[in-house]
């Protein structure tokens, strides 16, 4: 048995770092760039598997696959490709402004956007048997559409992680009718204040569908909103900071492999805090993720503890994510 499939995204990253933003009609000078490997689903799948969890990817991927190097680089970090359609046209780009210490502005590029939307709608049923050998089916940043046809079939019994991203602004609708069918749903402080007006709450513990709510503050940590309970989560101090990109990713991926290993959902949340703080010392989503073995340390060093032993088992958090 898999642990967890992610669906989203493969794309190239073009990451620019720069002092400020540009104004509208002004130029500002970058003075980093880097071209990377990138994509929401690729970036869990990837980070997931470098902790030691068996990870997989659903997605499309594109004429330029093998010839970007991409799919030998995810080979080599042990990511199942046995979901990943391939295309006739390019994979996706994005450009990602990034201000140090701050925030991104990101640029996307499909070359064939309806390609990939009849690709991922004609392999519907390889998604379903696929989600079958994975505990935890991750949708993120992606075709939503897709994602909504894929799961009102109720064929995908695994627990339902959901990390909606932009999409919470650019296609509110189409994160909204996917709260049902989720069990856990990540968001950023901006995202989550989105949903809020969206659905006129006062709070997000009055949304219903997610048994578990995670939002990420930045700099200020996150909270987790669970069974009633509020907990806060501090940010892991990164040894530099370099460019914030995939950080939200790594932190899903830390999150949910610490939940199949059995820990509890405060101890979670310390683990993916200290699994993002890595992401933020190079450029690129996928160039500085830990390994399980450096999380640890960091960990103990920061939170001046042992790192803990589980507190629970996998079995025993995935009944209570499924009940009522």
């Amino acid at each position: 048995m898999g642990d967890i499939l992610a669906f989203g995204s493969i794309v190239i990253d073009n990451v620019l770092v720069v002092k400020r933003f540009p104004s509208v009609n002004e130029t500002v000078q970058a003075h980093k760039y880097r071209y990377t490997y990138g994509g929401a689903g690729a970036n869990v799948a990837v980070a997931a598997a470098r902790l030691g969890a068996k990870s997989g990817l659903f997605a499309v991927s594109g004429s330029d696959f093998e010839r970007t190097n991409y799919r030998k680089h995810l080979i080599k970090e042990k990511v199942s490709l046995d979901g990943v359609i391939p295309a006739s046209f390019l994979m996706p780009r994005s450009f990602i402004i990034s201000k140090e210490n701050s925030d991104d502005q990101i640029l996307f590029y499909y070359e064939n956007k309806k390609g990939v939307r009849e690709l991922l709608f004609q392999n519907t049923q390889k998604a379903e048997e696929l989600s079958k050998k994975y505990e935890i089916c991750h949708f993120s940043t992606g075709h939503f559409e897709f994602y909504y046809h894929l799961l009102k079939r109720k064929k995908v019994k695994s627990i339902i992680s959901f990390d909606p991203g932009q999409e919470t602004f650019s296609y509110p609708y189409r994160v909204v009718r996917l709260l049902p069918f989720v069990h856990m749903l990540f968001m950023n402080n901006h995202e989550a204040k989105r949903l809020k007006e969206l659905l006129r709450l006062k709070s997000l513990k009055e949304l219903k569908g997610p048994k578990l709510i995670c939002v990420s503050l930045g700099a200020q940590g996150s909270i987790i909103i669970y069974k009633c309970k509020t907990y806060r989560i501090p940010a892991v101090k990164p040894a530099k900071l370099v460019d914030p990109t995939g950080a939200g990713d790594s932190h899903r991926a830390g999150f949910l492999v610490a939940l199949l290993k059995g820990y509890d959902v405060k101890t979670a949340g310390r683990i993916a805090s200290t699994v993002a703080s890595f992401t933020i010392e190079a450029e690129g989503a996928q160039t500085s993720l830990p390994t399980w073995e450096k999380v640890v340390r960091r960990y103990e060093h920061f939170f001046k503890e042992e790192f803990p032993q589980p507190q629970s088992s996998w079995e025993e958090i995935k009944r209570e994510l499924l009940s009522g």
